[in-house]
């Protein structure tokens, strides 16, 4: 083989090479640029809660759980494997568990607990959840939960309790082990429960999310940042006390008196409807409140489901355009505005301004904002022209009460 020839093939590997390393570099870059996401069940509903006193569930709480688990006929499993082995010797037979789940309503109460993998993989330990309708995950350590029945038998009959429609419900412990990483699944180095701990996966009920409860109660509200810098594809969701989501397929719905926060790389204003995209290491959440949904899919809050907007141009927008005068007041006006061809309300008083918030056109002349509590009736002249407007705190719509997400009769 000549010199000739030997170059030609040198510069060929280089060129081949290039190549190689410039579809790898693209194939890397459209892998970092694509968005996580997280996946609720195709059926059945859980039920993650934040812990507490009494599970941390109220009676709204307990009523969702048991009508979702079939009312009168649910037939109910316990797992109250979390529990320590004081709690266990105390009541090795759970009557006080079992009392207080009576009083809740439920007839058909079955327990579930071992310590031993090999009895959570046998087909005789899961008959009862062969025929359940709802199961129960106590709160405790979520770590033992993890340890006896990740990837047994137990854990498949699980998944095929909520292929036919159940209902799987648990609070703290039971909370973070329905994610798919085990949020405090183990004592840190320094002996506390951190947010990082050894076993780190759950059953994975929910993919690519972690369950941290007790959250804003017991100041947890920062711990998420410490996991999501070595797990950024994550979606951390922080219940606190006494609330908890109900998940059906891939949206929940907040549920309880207090908050849930979202750490999703994004920040959301409930009054403007704005979400701001993070810059990196930017450590900021946001919370939900009883009634709120979000979107697990989409990693983004699912506001007016069920209330449909009306397209409308920007022609018709600026027929609304203008500045109204609040009861005639000369300090308060209530504007009109359009912003990014966005129909907007405005406040200005005095010398204060405050930020534009979205209008949606529901019918001619009536708009409603972001979470449809507020709703604007605008009024017109003899003539035609439009001369102010009312704002609401609701709208009537074929005699029922229609607010946020939901129509009330």
């Amino acid at each position: 083989m000549n010199t000739r020839t030997l170059k030609i093939l040198k510069n060929l590997s280089i060129f081949l090479l290039l190549i190689s390393l410039n579809s790898c570099q693209k194939s890397e870059n459209k892998s970092n640029g694509t968005k996580s996401q997280s996946i609720g069940p195709k059926n059945g509903t859980l039920l993650i809660g934040g812990g507490g006193k009494n599970d941390g569930m109220t009676n709204e709480m307990w009523k969702v759980f048991f009508d979702l688990a079939g009312g009168n006929s649910a037939k109910l499993v316990i797992i109250p494997t979390a529990f320590d082995e004081n709690s266990i010797n105390y009541d090795p037979e759970f009557k006080i568990l079992e009392r207080k789940f009576k009083s809740l309503g439920f007839n058909e109460i079955y327990f579930m607990h071992t310590r031993d993998t090999l009895i959570a993989d046998s087909e005789e330990f899961v008959k009862p959840l062969k025929t359940a309708t709802a199961v129960w995950l106590t709160g405790g350590r979520q770590w033992r939960t993890a340890d006896t029945y990740l990837n047994t038998k137990t854990h498949k009959e699980l998944i095929n309790l909520l292929n036919r429609n159940g209902i799987i419900g648990g609070a703290s412990a039971g909370a973070s082990i329905q994610g798919s990483y085990l949020a405090r699944g183990g004592r840190g180095l320094n002996g506390s429960y951190s947010i990082i701990g050894n076993p780190e996966v759950g059953f994975g009920l929910v993919t690519n999310t972690a369950f941290d409860q007790h959250h804003l109660y017991r100041n947890r509200q920062y711990d998420m940042f410490e996991l999501l810098k070595i797990k950024p594809e994550l979606l951390g969701i922080g219940i606190d006390e006494d609330t908890a989501i109900i998940i059906q397929g891939n949206e929940f719905e907040v549920i309880g008196d207090k908050y849930v926060a979202i750490y999703d790389n994004t920040f959301w204003s409930p009054y403007f409807n704005e979400i701001d995209t993070l810059e990196t290491g930017k450590n900021k959440f946001y919370v939900l409140k009883n009634g709120d949904k979000y979107n697990l899919k989409e990693r983004r809050v699912q506001l007016n489901k069920f209330i449909k907007q009306k397209d409308i141009t920007l022609h018709e927008q600026k027929e609304y355009v203008g500045n109204y005068l609040f009861e005639k007041s000369k300090v308060f006006w209530n504007n009109i505005v359009i912003e990014n061809g966005t129909l907007k309300f405005q406040i200005v008083r005095r010398n204060i301004v405050r930020d534009p918030i979205p209008l949606y056109a529901y019918d001619k002349d009536l708009f409603f904002d972001t979470d449809a509590e507020l709703w604007f009736h605008f009024t017109r002249d003899s003539l035609g022209q439009i001369t102010g407007f009312e704002k609401r705190t609701h709208k009537f719509i074929n005699s029922l009460d229609q607010r946020f997400n939901k129509i009330v009769d």
